[in-house]
Parts: C-alpha cells; sequence; structure tokens
C-alpha cells in the first residue's frame, strides 16, 4: 500500500481529454517575440508560490491502474502534504516532506514511515528521475527550465508558438505557448528521444493570473501516463510549516521507508 501511496505522491501529473484547437495570430518568429515568451514563462515562475485544495488523481502505469480524491497542500521550494481520501471522505493514507524528511501514516493498520526526501529513497518505490522539488513546480505552473545555450521560435497553427532550448549533450525543451502567451505544454527531450511531457489545461480566468487546473503528464520511457484535476483551490495562502510534517500517534512506532 505505501508503494501505491508513493506512486500517486509522485506522479500526480498528464491528461487524455481532447483539446480545443489553439488559435494563433500569424507573426514573425522575431527575438523580441521570444524574450516576450522568455519573459511570460518567468512571470509564470513567480506568481504562485504555493497552493492549497482538492485534487481528483488517476495514473495508467504497466503494473495498476490507479484513482483517488487528495486533499493537497503545496509550497515551494519542496513542501508538500498530501492526504488520500476514501469514497467516504476520510483519510486512508497521509504523507508530507518538508523536502527533506518523508513521513507516511496509513490509518487503517497503523502504520508510520519516516526516511529521507531523497531521490534515490522515492525511486525504490517509483523508477522516474524526478525530485519532489520538481513535482511541487510543475504543479505550482512553473515546469523545469533546462539551462540553454539557445533559442529557436516556430509558429505551429495547431499547437502555438513553439520555443526550443536547446543545452548541452543533446538536451532540450519545448515550450508551447498559445495565442493569450499562456505555457501550454513543456517537454524534454535526449537527442530525438522524448522522456518527458508535461501538459497544462482547463485555466481558471478567476485566478489571477489565470490557473491551469488539469495538469498531464506523459513518459513514453516509462510507458506512464497521469493526470490530476485540481478544484477548490487557493493560491498562495499562508500554510503553517506544521503541515509538511507528521507526527505518529501515541503507541505507533517510527518504521523506516522500506
Amino acid at each position: 500500500m505505501l508503494r501505491s501511496f508513493l506512486l500517486l505522491l509522485i506522479l500526480t501529473l498528464a491528461a487524455c481529454a481532447p483539446r480545443p484547437k489553439v488559435v494563433v495570430p500569424e507573426v514573425e518568429p522575431t527575438a523580441q517575440l521570444v524574450e516576450t515568451l522568455l519573459a511570460s514563462l518567468a512571470r509564470n515562475a513567480e506568481a504562485a508560490h504555493a497552493l492549497e485544495g482538492f485534487a481528483r488523481v488517476r495514473i495508467v502505469h504497466p503494473e495498476r491502474r490507479l484513482g483517488a480524491n487528495q486533499v493537497l497542500f503545496i509550497e515551494k521550494p519542496d513542501r508538500l502534504r498530501s492526504e488520500t481520501l476514501s469514497p467516504f471522505g476520510t483519510p486512508v493514507l497521509l504523507a508530507a516532506t518538508d523536502g527533506e524528511e518523508l513521513s507516511v501514516y496509513l490509518p487503517s493498520d497503523r502504520s508510520f514511515y519516516r526516511g529521507q526526501a531523497s531521490l534515490e529513497n522515492i525511486q525504490r518505490f517509483v523508477p522516474i528521475p524526478l525530485q519532489v522539488a520538481d513535482l511541487v513546480h510543475i504543479v505550482l505552473y512553473d515546469p523545469p527550465v533546462i539551462p540553454y545555450v539557445d533559442t529557436h521560435l516556430r509558429v505551429d497553427p495547431q499547437r502555438g508558438y513553439v520555443l526550443t532550448l536547446r543545452g548541452d549533450g543533446g538536451v532540450r525543451q519545448e515550450v508551447v505557448f498559445d495565442g493569450r502567451l499562456r505555457v501550454r505544454a513543456a517537454n524534454y527531450y535526449l537527442d530525438e528521444t522524448l522522456h518527458m511531457a508535461i501538459g497544462y489545461d482547463q485555466f481558471d480566468e478567476n485566478l489571477i493570473p489565470a490557473f491551469p487546473l488539469t495538469i498531464e503528464m506523459r513518459m513514453p520511457q516509462l510507458d506512464t501516463r497521469a493526470t490530476i484535476d485540481l478544484r477548490d483551490i487557493e493560491l498562495n495562502p499562508a500554510i503553517p510549516a506544521t503541515r509538511f510534517s507528521l507526527t505518529p500517534p501515541e503507541g505507533v512506532p517510527i518504521l523506516p521507508i522500506p
């Protein structure tokens, strides 16, 4: 059960719903437009630093299919709390990390686990190269940007503005913007191989700036797809630091994460 939870905790991303056609103005991909898109990407990174609310998580994985409702508390750079709910709305699994320590509690059998929130520890359960900090930034509409040495921009009438960032060693990233300069996708490649595709959809225009309520991730090399649909969220709330740690109930021993 702990293994299933960590899959939920880490892969809270990627969707399959059809998307409306993107309308993009017919403009030349100039250096000035590249700077405008990079500035838009930077504004997104600064807009949201925390979130709390509810989410419906669905995961398709070679070994299992999972679906769960969760309560989420997220704060940059690497704090996360997830409470997985039963169909009756009661917590069946709680997990929290402050970026250094990961704690997991299963109320049904009163099992409490604690360990370092390291990539190595996480990968004992889910073999994907995703730090907690990366997950936090992705959910907060701030997809990680690779170190890049040059850029290339093209206009795709079906997708939008496609800004390619090229790094060293064959690493590159595509960032796709719609006609309103909203980030709709971030795709990560090594040479010609796609390793991760992140998508954003269903924007809430009542939030300032508009914020995506559907976050997607696809990892073709792992044959994994997942989606998180947010609802009743609050952006940038003041979340107490204690929210990102768990204390075992009296009489429950602390076990190492297996």
